[in-house]
């Protein structure tokens, strides 16, 4: 496999080529290049694949806290033809895949006078990371739905609002305020061989080299996020691990390694300040174990909390990983 996925490669001639075409000509060649197979695996090369099924965080100061719980599990395409998936069907150029995954990131933040949710499910390509569809809620008499469905030209977003206090109970397929944009992007032009999304970061560190660099689609911008090690630091973890049927405390210190965030904003619509990794922001870092390639920590801001760090408290082993140390 190449090195840098994230990156646009190639030579001086195929640079002269791709300046020589049309925007929407360019898009198309993505497009065909995108929506193929992946390339076979060599002989000694394994399928890329994170090594946890589950994981629990959770941080907390003096006045709030904040839970993150994200879930993998295998899917279908099926699923997103159905309500209101299914609305977004004709996004150009829509990217499928072969071995879709789905991703479930659930968060609760907590302070002194408020409380919110987020409930959000991402369905992605297993071997390549590309985003097929995405989907963040907030519940509530004045919470929103936005479903992202990707594409090679652009995503399409659909926005759900509830009308009343009525349908804020209902499932958001009952809201009925809805409105329908697409955002356009040339991935040529932003130096993009796919696109992902902040929590699918946890998944990619998990599974590709840490020193990445990842075109992230976030809040109806597009963003280059860079991923950077800064070596190894020894911090002390507590949290428990389910693996082949057993449990294990992990606890006291590890050596861990620091991997920073480097974002930059493509577009006008973008701006790092309003970047999000699991509802923080600011200078984010992940900190990862080298050996289970667990992500244990991950730390930034949240307004009204100030600086966080979010800390594993409880692990699931992917399928046949076993992560007792």
């Amino acid at each position: 496999r190449q090195e840098g996925r994230g990156n646009a490669q190639g030579g001086s001639s195929r640079q002269a080529l791709t300046h020589m075409l049309s925007s929407d000509a360019r898009n198309r060649l993505a497009a065909l290049a995108l929506l193929c197979l992946p390339l076979p695996l060599a002989a000694d090369e394994e399928p890329l694949a994170a090594t946890w099924q589950r994981l629990q965080f959770a941080g907390e100061d003096l006045i709030g806290s904040v839970v993150t719980t994200l879930k993998l599990s295998p899917a279908t395409l099926a699923d997103l033809d159905v309500p209101p998936y299914r609305e977004l069907h004709d996004t150009p150029d829509a990217f499928g895949s072969n071995q879709p995954l789905r991703l479930e990131a659930n968060g609760e933040v907590r302070s002194l006078f408020s409380r919110s949710t987020t409930l959000a499910n991402a369905w992605f390509d297993a071997a390549s990371g590309q985003v097929l569809l995405r989907e963040r809620t907030r519940p509530g008499r004045k919470g929103s739905s936005k479903i992202h469905r990707f594409g090679a030209r652009g995503v399409a977003r659909l926005r759900l609002e509830p009308a009343d206090k009525r349908q804020a109970g209902l499932p958001t397929t009952h809201w009925s305020h809805r409105d329908h944009k697409f955002y356009p992007y040339d991935l040529q032009d932003s130096g993009c061989s796919q696109i992902t999304i902040p929590a699918l970061l946890l998944y990619h560190v998990s599974s590709h080299p840490q020193d990445s660099v990842y075109c992230v689609f976030h809040d109806d911008a597009l963003y280059r996020v860079r991923l950077e090690s800064r070596g190894s630091k020894v911090l002390p973890v507590d949290y428990t691990v389910h693996s082949r049927g057993r449990l294990q405390q992990v606890s006291g210190t590890r050596p861990l390694e620091e991997i920073a965030l480097h974002v930059e904003p493509l577009g006008e619509q973008a701006d790092a300040g309003d970047f999000e990794l699991l509802e923080l922001r600011g200078e984010l870092a992940i900190q990862l174990d080298p050996q289970t390639r667990i992500p244990v920590e991950v730390s930034g801001s949240r307004a009204g909390l100030g600086d966080i760090t979010l800390r594993l408290i409880d692990a699931s082993a992917a399928a046949g990983i076993d992560l007792r140390r």
